[in-house]
């Protein structure tokens, strides 16, 4: 699971290098925070709901809170990267100025690519906001905040025009997003594997071995990964019973509900409401 932020702290942010053929084990959510990392070297697949793109190095990969994703490696190209993580608290007054729409606009897609002289000049910027992390002092936030505003605007300024290159698919990534689109709109009727994989023209078993080898859990794992995601979304806008939650998020009854809403985010339903009261 991804590492949360130190208590009272707004920013995290780390470089590490990672072998070539290092890959997320399953399928991971921020909920606190947003993620913006940086690739200094590496071929890597970032796998969303929605969407499959790929990092290389000098891109800017974005995650978005709330979105399960995985990344894996493309080859054998040595991976570095820089992660950083930051809370919508810092970004009040950044938004305040550039407007929430394009602020949203900028989280609509997962990765940006950069000529070599912004790249350089993101480089530097990820390699002092790290060096201000780990020698953290009362100031550091209002500085990281500052290169946080910096880093941000350059992105929106200098980012390049999407390529359609990034965005082509082998088979069997269109077969995953495909699939993993017909879960999403489709989860309430309760689609069976064989159903889905019907849909997206492969065998059963075919289908739930490259299914598991993308997104690293199982297909039934997936399918109550959307459901929860679903119910968590209500159980925190609406005063729906759990019961009622349950039933529009396609499980059979409340208590299944629950078992698998603590098995996967670690609250029950109920104590997931206390805590947003809270």
């Amino acid at each position: 699971m991804p590492l949360p932020l130190k208590p009272g702290y707004n920013f995290y942010i780390d470089r590490k290098c990672k072998p070539s053929d290092y890959e997320m084990s399953q399928l991971e959510v921020y909920r606190d925070y947003y993620g913006m990392s940086y690739t200094v070297s590496g071929n890597r697949k970032f796998i969303m709901p929605n969407m499959i793109a790929f990092l290389h190095g000098g891109c800017i990969g974005i995650t978005m809170k709330d979105v399960y994703h995985k990344t894996s490696f493309v080859d054998n190209t040595p991976y570095e990267r820089f992660v950083l993580k930051f809370t919508d608290k810092v970004l009040e007054p950044l938004i305040k100025i550039i407007g929430r729409n394009t602020f949203d606009e900028l989280y609509s897609y997962p990765v940006y690519h950069f000529t070599p002289e912004i790249q350089d000049k993101l480089y530097h910027i990820y390699c002092d906001m790290l060096y201000e992390y780990e020698h953290y002092t009362n100031e550091s936030e209002l500085l990281l905040s500052g290169m946080l505003y910096h880093l941000i605007m350059t992105v929106i300024r200098h980012h390049l025009p999407v390529n359609p290159k990034d965005m082509e698919l082998s088979g069997t990534d269109q077969s995953i997003l495909s699939a993993m689109d017909y879960i999403e709109h489709n989860f309430l009727k309760d689609p069976s594997l064989s159903e889905t994989a019907k849909h997206v023209g492969l065998s059963s078993s075919h289908f739930s071995r490259i299914f598991k080898q993308a997104t690293g859990v199982s297909y039934t794992e997936y399918l109550n990964y959307i459901r929860v995601e679903h119910g968590r979304r209500l159980l925190l806008t609406t005063d729906l019973s759990v019961s009622e939650i349950a039933q529009l998020s396609g499980f059979d009854n409340g208590n299944y509900f629950c078992n698998v809403t603590k098995k996967l985010l670690g609250s029950s339903p109920s104590q997931l409401r206390k805590n947003q009261g809270e």
